[in-house]
């Protein structure tokens, strides 16, 4: 059997987990195991390819619309500046 490691987990989802995995009575590997499997059984190729590309679109839509919006280019300064504050 393959070994998954999850990095950067949030923590709600973490304790959402740790909570559903609890109420049916299984180990949190258990319980991301079983989510896992029911997402992936739940849906077929195309069905994930067509919500994929969904999502694609609507984040094209997002980034034209930024796009739009934005009167010169970001220095590289200003571009760390809004890295640094996405991840706080």
């Amino acid at each position: 059997m393959a070994t998954l490691t999850i990095r950067s987990l949030p923590d709600d989802v973490h304790q959402r987990l740790k909570g559903q995995a609890k109420r049916n009575r299984r180990s949190l590997n258990q319980e991301v195991i079983a989510e896992l499997s029911a997402e992936l059984n739940s849906k077929s190729d195309g069905d994930r390819a067509a919500a994929a590309k969904e999502r694609w679109a609507q984040a094209n839509i997002l980034a034209e619309d930024l796009r739009s919006k934005m009167t010169t280019f970001m220095t590289a300064a200003e571009i760390d500046e809004a890295i640094k504050e996405g991840r706080r």
